[in-house]
Parts: structure tokens; sequence; C-alpha cells
């Protein structure tokens, strides 16, 4: 598959906080929404969205210990970017290539994607040369493949 020719879509910034419902009242007086709050086993996140553009923020509070985690100082705000992307893999690999290193590798997930809440697909986390994160988020394996095959074909009924 050329990645020339394949779907990148900026979603989100993602933004470390040192106190969750704090920057959560400071955002919300920008006249950004709520959209969801949610526990997960490395911490607790929300993700809000502007009215007046499709621009997301997502507020990230880590719990020390986890994957995520790191002590908190000036600079380290800026948490990481999410991007949809149409093949996490092959996305993995390119940026890969151009000196990026994986976090978290590849996974299927449940993700919380602007502006639908939820998504079963496919994850991962790559920094750039700077060490800044990116999320890839996308279909989970095989299901772009299986799109492309079946195009122009009615689905077969079981």
């Amino acid at each position: 598959m050329s990645l020339t020719r394949v779907t990148v879509r900026p979603l989100y910034t993602g933004l470390r906080v040192r106190n969750l419902d704090r920057s959560l009242r400071f955002y919300r007086s920008l006249g950004f929404c709520l959209t969801i709050r949610m526990q997960t086993p490395i911490g607790e996140f929300v993700q809000l969205e502007h009215p007046r553009g499709r621009f997301a923020i997502e507020l990230n509070q880590f719990r020390p210990g986890t994957k995520a985690y790191e002590p908190y100082r000036k600079g380290s705000e800026l948490d990481h970017f999410g991007f949809w992307v149409d093949n996490v893999d092959a996305w993995v690999r390119r940026l890969c290539r151009v000196k990026g290193k994986v976090k978290i590798p590849p996974y299927d997930t449940a993700l919380v994607i602007p502006p639908r809440p939820w998504f079963h697909g496919r994850c991962a986390f790559v920094a750039d040369p700077d060490g800044v994160w990116i999320e890839l988020m996308g279909p989970r394996r095989g299901l772009a493949k299986r799109k492309s095959s079946t195009r122009g074909n009615r689905p077969r009924s079981s």
C-alpha cells in the first residue's frame, strides 16, 4: 500500500495537567464544552470541544507509576497530538523511518475520537525526534483492506 495517498487528519491536542478540575474550569471559561470525562488504568482525562470550530482538547492527569506518567515540570504541558490515519501499523513504520520512536506499540482498543465519543479501533503512540508524543488512531488491522477489496460490492447476508 502506498502511503502517499493515505488519509491523515488532525483530531485534537492533548495537554498534561496537574489539577484536572482547575484546568477544566479554565478551558470551559473559554467556551469549551465537556464531551467526556473518564477514568482509565493510567489516570483520568476529559475531552473538550469548542462549539465555534472543530477543535478539541484532551486534558490528561496521569497516575504515578504508569507508562504515561512523568513528574510534572514547566514545559511538559503538551502531552500529545492525536491523528486519525487509515492504517496505524503502516504509519508507525513510516514515522520510525524518519526517526520517530515507538512509545506504545499498536494495539486494538475502544477509542475516544472527536466528535463521536467511542470507536473500536487501533491505536499507537510514536514520539517525534524531539520527544513529543503522537497518537495514531484508525481502523483495526485488515479493516481498510477488506473495505477496499469489497468496494462497489454489496455485502453478503449471512
